[in-house]
């Protein structure tokens, strides 16, 4: 008994070992590790912060503007591309924070790529937060290379947290995209907002930013790429995708794929889905694609500012985003003395005077830099401003007592008022000289607007000198301007264009904004109020048709109908003067309206010409601040924007608005720097410059041709600023205010 109670007891013993070990129960669920948890983190400086808010992938990003947010596309902060030498396409990695710590008043936020071909790259972001803006600086270094990848690009990318598709925004990428990409031809970058990518180099841009509003809550932001060290190098042309360490710069724009707009950075800057890299524009789709190497060497680092705000429409967003990013560049104003740009452009005007086949006037064109005559063909506006230009003379020569001066230009006014009329009063524009003698059958307003102000000036000059001598000259404004009259539509527009018997052959009448000025001249001249009436209904059709709409159209008129530069000019012209004629605070809004939308065609940056580039007359001297886009669908560029300098002044006079100053100085001055005033250049003459030139691939191509508007363009504001002012300088101007 004894041993079997002994066996028992051990069988016992076992049997409560193994339910221990688990045989008969079930074992216990292993310690999970807890998760990760990290604090939220938050900034706000009045009303405007950014919101770190941790998540299992690491933080994620909010910015805050008030009560309204924006978020990264796709809830990624960072976003690089990397491109593959096995493969023709590109991989997109995202990635959040991993830790964030203060440095002084930034945020300094850690992160890490790894690719599917083992590249490493390390991303360190800093953040500062402003009154209406967030800055970021970003940089990025390769740790660790792989074989198979060649290059990459980083993107930043914000979404607003308002309901809204595409449709329901408004755009801006200053001289290339305005609203909604109307008015631009298939084949411009951002026609129709129609393309998934919808990117643009910055070196297009006056200033480099874009911005998007939603229209319904005037919620608008806007990136800016801080760049002051914009670099690229010669073979930076055409579509082949380049990839080169020395690339700094980006492009800006807007993601439409998901039917929701994503505002965009991408640095370097890849552009598409259109382009004009490779010196054109196509309606078929393609993109010129450049990038960083994957290199442990590359430095890859940029400074973006975000600025987040709210605009009443579009114009008030497109003037507060604009005044920002111009602030943060505040580009400085040449030293150029007016009287030398006035003395050279004189010079330039009587060496070139001549008369063909009995008709004076100047060249068509003059080749550079050596300054022989490439053309002749007289164009009484526009691109020949063959009357201002003598009308110059003519002043001059009266107000000098340079009888030179005054033979050539009476000569040339002569001319134009004994043989430019037609029956009805019309005046015809171009005259084409040996061996043809014609006048050309195509008379459109642009060409009469130079025209026909020239000569009413050159007849108040007249008036004041030597009284009673030139009334030819007035009577052959008098019957353009009532032939003008006579053939306004009763929505007070005027068609385009006339054949030489005054039948219109070009009925868009976005032009009508050219006329108004020489009608308010013709009623100052005459007193007769059926100028002024004109001048008035003239107004109210452009205030409904290019200023409501925000449609600055037609003015370049060999490029007709995209938004342009020159549209701009001429409506603030055309509002400034309705102003003058009845102190209506309209017409004044109307004028600033388009003096912002005109000068974001303006270079208020200096974009450095590559290494080895010799492709236009330059010195380090000189920077392209000043220089305008001439218009939306290429990069092409000139000095015409110096037209405007008085314009601006007098609009800062009117309104107190220091920004408009520092425009009107810029354009006085800055838009000299073309000329070959110091002699730098090696022009023939110092009053020549180039036609137009282009300050992005490839740098410095350009026409090495002078033409008279210039000259009339670096003039023009010089008289009207001693018409008003009684002096040359705007700076002399302000000491008398």
């Amino acid at each position: 008994m004894k041993d079997l109670k002994n066996f028992l007891k051990g069988a016992a013993i076992l049997l409560i070992s193994a339910g221990c070990s688990g045989i008969d129960n079930p074992p216990e669920e292993p310690v999970q590790p807890q998760p990760v948890t990290k604090p939220d983190i938050e900034s706000i400086k009045d009303g405007t912060g950014i919101s770190f808010r941790w998540t299992d992938e690491g933080y994620g990003l909010e910015l805050i503007s008030g009560e309204k947010s924006y978020i990264p596309y796709e809830d990624a902060p960072v976003k690089l591309e990397v491109f593959s030498r096995t493969s023709s396409s590109s991989s997109f990695y995202n990635a959040k924070y991993s830790e964030i710590k203060k440095d002084g008043e930034d945020h300094i936020c850690i992160a890490e790529v790894t690719t599917s071909g083992n590249s490493v790259f390390d991303v360190e972001d800093r953040y500062r937060v402003g009154k209406e803006e967030i800055r970021l600086n970003r940089t990025i270094t390769v740790r660790n290379e792989s074989a198979s990848e060649f290059g990459f690009n980083s993107y930043f990318m914000i979404e607003s947290t308002e309901d809204g598709y595409v449709r329901d925004y408004e755009y801006l990428i200053p001289s290339v995209l305005y609203r909604n990409g109307d008015n631009l031809n298939a084949s411009f970058i951002g026609a129709g907002m129609a393309d998934d990518w919808i990117l643009a180099r910055e070196d297009r841009m006056g200033l480099p930013f874009a911005m998007m509003r939603n229209s319904s809550s005037g919620n608008y932001a806007s990136i800016a790429d801080l760049n002051r060290e914009y670099k690229t190098i010669d073979e930076d042309f055409g579509t082949q995708h380049l990839c080169n360490k020395d690339f700094h710069f980006g492009s800006l724009g807007f993601f439409c794929r998901t039917g929701r707009p994503v505002l965009t950075y991408c640095h370097p800057g890849s552009e598409g889905e259109h382009t004009y890299s490779d010196g054109g524009s196509s309606s078929s789709k393609r993109w010129a694609r450049r990038s960083h190497p994957v290199s442990t060497s590359t430095e890859h680092g940029y400074e973006l500012m975000i600025s987040l705000s709210t605009g009443k429409d579009f114009a008030d967003a497109l003037e507060k985003s604009w005044k920002a990013v111009f602030d943060e560049f505040d580009p400085e104003v040449s030293e150029i003395r007016n009287e030398d740009v006035l003395d050279a452009g004189l010079e330039t005007l009587s060496r070139y005077w001549m008369e063909d086949n009995g008709a004076p006037g100047f060249p068509f064109s003059v080749h550079l830099p050596q300054g022989d005559v490439h053309e002749i063909s007289y164009d009484m506006g526009f691109v020949g401003m063959q009357i201002p230009c003598a009308y110059y003379l003519y002043r001059t020569g009266l107000e000098t007592g340079n009888d030179d001066y005054i033979e050539k230009g009476e000569a040339i006014l002569d001319f134009w008022a004994e043989n430019s009329a037609a029956a009805n009063g019309m005046p015809r524009v171009w005259w084409d000289i040996s061996p043809w003698n014609l006048f050309r059958n195509y008379n459109d307003l642009r060409t009469m607007q130079g025209g026909m102000e020239g000569m009413i000036l050159a007849w108040m000059t007249a008036e004041r000198h030597r009284p009673g001598t030139k009334g030819q000259w007035l009577q052959y404004c008098t019957n353009a301007a009532d032939w003008m009259i006579s053939i306004q539509h009763d929505d007070g527009s005027w068609d385009m264009a006339y054949d030489n018997n005054g039948n219109s052959v070009n009925n868009g009448k976005l032009l009508t904004s050219n006329l108004i000025r020489f009608m308010t001249y013709m009623y100052s001249a005459s007193g007769d109020s059926k100028y002024k009436e004109a001048a008035l209904k003239a107004g109210e059709f452009c205030y409904g048709q290019i200023h409501a709409p925000y449609r600055y159209v037609g003015s370049v008129i060999d490029n007709p109908y995209v938004m342009d530069r020159e549209s701009g000019q001429k409506a603030i012209e055309a509002f400034l003067g309705l102003y003058d004629l009845t102190k209506s605070e309209k017409w004044l809004d109307a004028a600033v309206q388009a003096a912002y939308y005109t000068v974001t065609y303006m270079y208020a940056w200096d974009i450095r010409q590559p290494e080895g580039n010799n492709r236009m007359a330059w010195d380090e001297s000189r920077n392209t601040t000043g220089i305008t886009i001439i218009s939306t669908g290429h990069s092409g560029a000139d000095a015409g924007f110096s037209y405007n300098s008085y314009e601006y002044f007098r609009l800062y006079l009117l309104t107190g608005d220091e920004h408009l100053l520092k425009i009107a100085r810029l354009l006085e001055k800055n838009t000299k720097q073309t000329m070959d005033l110091d002699g730098k250049l090696g022009y023939a003459h110092r009053g020549l410059q180039t036609e137009a030139l282009r300050v992005v691939t490839h740098w410095g191509d350009n026409v090495n041709l002078w033409l008279p508007w210039l000259t009339a363009a670096a003039l023009d504001p010089l008289y009207k600023m001693r018409d008003d002012f009684g002096i040359w300088e705007i700076d002399e101007a302000l000491n008398q205010q």
